[in-house]
């Protein structure tokens, strides 16, 4: 694992990030926050009217976390148990519960991990999940109920600008971390019941699936990693001030030379692909030390946009079938990507080739067609949109 250069943090009451902001549903957020809102009130131990429901994220748990490293991303494996600590399934990243890489193959990850203590005097509970559907969603992968917008993860760069977004959805509110040595008392909330009691912190340790924003073909350079704690307000909290983090982070410049494709041999300039038919794509690659994924896309407007139709391809592969789409077009390419330990990609992409149909008329030969989804996303459940 691969430690990165830090440099001092800040916190800040003055959320910028509109395009997170912009994509949240209101008028649903307001609607949740009612039906917490709800059952906090009926769930709450009797308390005085002075009674300080206080949550704070910690910002230090956040710098002094913070790493970089790779996973070879695949698509989801069998259900593998849980611990009700610190649930940690594996092969879930690509699930549609999770997607939280960008695609399969060689992946770079900027990890870190999430402490949000309970500093006030009465214990923040939510309930269980089974009664409350508006709020939680069922993870299959998983095999619990995650509370819902949490927290919000993102990379921004220099000028404030969202440059990667983490997709984490899994939470699960539980007392994980007694706050200090003075905490001696149980743990009282769990998956099962969710809150975060007195004296008690609520931890994701950067070991979690998910517990990072995905930096794959990121430039290197200073970045700002924002944490945003209970975004949407549905959490009860009297003071939301420290519910921020903003840590400057530098991502290094990759340690080898990026992998070479040598030549794409198949198919050939000006060749005519029949649509609706198998046709294979053929390439050589190589790394100073070795390749650990391959990717194949393909565009169909001469690299205007790109679908990918394979991304988790060996390194020693050299070769790939897929299905032409039912398509016409004369301006066809076919890319082939090459990543390496570190996923620093290298590419080369062919001159174009035709899509042809059997007895369409010429005229119709030149259009450009819409993406679509072919053989290799359907077969493995996803698809992925590259815009150039």
């Amino acid at each position: 694992m691969l430690n990165t250069p830090l440099l001092p943090s800040h916190r800040t009451t003055t959320p910028h990030l509109a395009a997170l902001d912009s994509a949240r549903d209101r008028g649903r957020a307001r609607r949740r926050a009612l039906a917490l809102a709800s059952t906090f009130a009926m769930s709450l131990l009797p308390a005085s009217a002075l009674a300080l429901l206080e949550l704070e994220l910690d910002v230090e748990r956040i710098e002094s976390s913070i790493s970089i490293d790779t996973i070879l991303a695949k698509p989801p494996g069998p259900f593998q148990p849980i611990d009700p600590i610190a649930p940690i399934s594996g092969n879930c990243v690509l699930h549609p519960d999770e997607a939280c890489v960008g695609g399969p193959g060689q992946r770079r990850l900027l990890r870190f991990g999430v402490r949000v203590h309970n500093r006030g005097d009465e214990d923040i509970v939510i309930g269980d999940p089974l009664t409350l559907p508006d709020l939680f969603q069922f993870s299959t992968c998983h095999g619990h109920h995650h509370f819902a917008q949490a927290a919000d993860y993102a990379l921004l760069d220099s000028s404030g600008v969202v440059v990667a977004q983490g997709h984490k959805q899994g939470f699960c509110l539980e007392d994980t971390v007694p706050t200090d040595r003075n905490t001696t008392w149980p743990r009282r909330y769990d998956c099962k019941y969710q809150g975060i009691q007195v004296g008690y912190s609520d931890d994701y340790p950067p070991q979690l699936d998910c517990q990072w924003i995905d930096i794959t073909d990121v430039k290197p350079g200073p970045y700002t990693i924002h944490v945003a704690w209970n975004p949407q307000g549905l959490i009860p909290d009297t003071n939301l001030d420290n519910n921020q983090a903003y840590v400057p982070v530098l991502i290094p410049e990759p340690e080898s030379q990026a992998p070479v494709v040598e030549a794409i041999w198949a198919p050939a300039a000006g060749a005519a692909l029949r649509a609706d038919t198998l046709a294979w794509v053929r390439w050589s690659a190589r790394d100073d030390e070795s390749v650990e994924s391959q990717e194949v896309w393909l565009s169909l407007n001469n690299g205007m946009t790109w679908t990918q139709l394979v991304g988790d391809l060996p390194g020693g592969q050299g070769w790939y079938a897929f299905r032409v789409p039912p398509f016409a077009t004369a301006h066809a390419r076919l890319r082939v990507v090459a990543r390496d330990g570190e996923a620093t990609r290298g590419e080369s992409v062919t001159a174009k080739f035709k899509i042809e149909r059997p007895n369409m008329r010429a005229g119709l030969r030149g259009l450009t067609p819409a993406l679509i989804d072919i053989e290799g996303p359907a077969r493995r459940g996803l698809s992925r949109d590259e815009r150039g």
